[in-house]
């Protein structure tokens, strides 16, 4: 969306594949948090086997996860092209992450992206929403109900969503939490009012753990799947 800025090659202790970066974005403070800093590390009571990685960006949480917990199969969807494209690159060494161009939401069909309303303090070329309208680039939308048949899936173990404001759409059908053992998600109240209101009565029955941005809900029994 924002042309194509210069990359460096990072590898960190114990990975055998470079991870690309680019150089004045946020991508380097995502790979500080998630894979050094391991902001998603939560011990399971449950080993994942399939995992939804919901605005993937360039690959970090996907990466994290596929080495923490190698029986696992990863859907790593990302709707901004910039963002997919690094995605791609990153993770191609991962056979159990399958990159997917697209953006959760309540309906299928296609959706825009673009940048953020400046009134909510979000700023910069690379943060961005998904929203209604005629502004932006447009992607395909897809729910996570119609997402879990056309990649077979039954039951989702672990949900990580991080989609700026889109939780709330995205929570507005909640069967696919059914066979949910585990979700961590970033709220954006700030983008959206009511996104937390929305997943906390949908997570009614999971215990919440706050760690930074993230938030983390665990059912206890991982129901068969």
């Amino acid at each position: 969306m924002f042309g194509h800025p210069k990359e460096l090659s990072v590898r960190p202790r114990g990975f055998r594949s470079p991870i690309r970066l680019r150089i004045k974005t946020t991508d380097s403070i995502t790979y500080e948090q998630v894979l050094l800093e391991a902001e998603y590390a939560f011990d399971l009571p449950f080993s994942p086997k399939i995992i939804i990685d919901a605005g993937a960006n360039i690959g970090m949480a996907s990466i994290y996860f596929a080495r923490r917990y190698p029986e696992a199969k990863i859907f790593a969807i990302e709707p901004e092209t910039s963002n997919f494209a690094l995605l791609v690159k990153n993770t191609r060494r991962y056979s159990a992450i399958i990159p997917i161009q697209a953006a959760l939401w309540n309906r299928d069909g296609e959706i825009c992206v673009t940048e953020p309303d400046p009134a909510s303090g979000f700023r910069g070329k690379w943060a961005f929403v998904t929203r209604e309208g005629r502004k932006g680039a447009k992607v395909r939308a897809v729910t996570m109900r119609t997402l879990m048949q056309e990649m077979r899936i039954s039951a989702i173990d672990l949900a990580k969503i991080d989609v700026e404001g889109a939780e709330k759409e995205i929570f507005e059908e909640t069967g696919w939490l059914a066979g949910l053992g585990c979700l961590i998600i970033e709220l954006h109240d700030r983008l959206r009012p009511g996104c937390s209101q929305v997943v906390e009565q949908a997570m009614e029955s999971f215990e919440r753990t706050q760690r930074g941005e993230a938030t983390f809900y665990v059912r206890r029994t991982k129901p068969a799947a």
